[in-house]
C-alpha cells in the first residue's frame, strides 16, 4: 500500500513538473514572463471559481436553498504548436489583445526543436498573426491569420502556407 502511494506521488510529481515546462521554448525574456504570468492568473481563476462552487454549495445546503453559484467563461486556452520537421522552428506570435496597459499579450523568439511539440497558454477569442520559418531570419517568414477560439493545435512546416497563387505572385 505505501510502495502505491508512493508511486502515484512520484508519477504526480512528474506529470507537475511536466506540465509546467511550457515556458522552456521561449527566449525572450518578456514573453517567457507573460506566459508565466498567464499560467499564474489562469491557476488562481480556477482556483477561486472552485473555492466559490463549494461554497456555494454548502449555503445552499444549510439554506435549503435551490440557487447556485456558475463560474463564469474560460478566459484562456492552450494551444499546441507542433514542428513536425527536422529543422528547428521560429515562431513569433502577435495579437491585438492588451495583456496589461501598456503591453499586448504578443509571444516572441518562440524556438521549438525538431519533432518537438509546445504548448502555449493564449486569450480566448483572440485573434493572432504567427510568424514561423526554420531560419532565424526575419525575410522568409510565413504567415498563419487564426483567432483562438478556432483551433487547438497548428503543425508547422515550411511551405504550409505558400499557394499556387502566392508562388504565380512571386514570379
Amino acid at each position: 500500500m505505501l510502495r502505491k502511494t508512493h508511486t502515484a506521488a512520484l508519477f504526480l510529481m512528474i506529470v507537475i513538473l511536466y506540465s509546467c515546462g511550457s515556458t522552456k521554448y521561449f527566449h525572450d525574456p518578456e514573453s517567457r514572463d507573460r506566459q508565466k504570468e498567464l499560467n499564474q492568473h489562469r491557476s488562481g481563476n480556477v482556483f477561486s471559481s472552485i473555492a466559490l462552487t463549494i461554497t456555494s454549495a454548502f449555503i445552499m445546503g444549510a439554506m435549503n436553498v435551490d440557487m447556485a453559484f456558475y463560474p463564469e467563461g474560460q478566459e484562456f486556452k492552450k494551444i499546441k504548436l507542433i514542428n513536425p520537421t527536422s529543422d528547428s522552428i521560429y515562431v513569433n506570435m502577435l495579437t491585438d489583445v492588451y495583456w496589461d496597459k501598456e503591453n499586448y499579450c504578443d509571444f516572441m523568439d518562440i524556438r521549438i526543436p525538431p519533432l518537438s511539440r509546445c504548448k502555449i497558454l493564449v486569450p480566448v477569442n483572440a485573434n493572432y498573426n504567427l510568424y514561423f520559418s526554420n531560419t532565424p531570419q526575419d525575410d522568409d517568414d510565413e504567415i498563419l491569420q487564426f483567432n483562438t477560439n478556432e483551433l487547438n493545435r497548428v503543425s508547422l512546416y515550411p511551405g504550409m502556407t505558400i499557394t499556387e497563387d502566392s508562388e504565380t505572385e512571386d514570379k
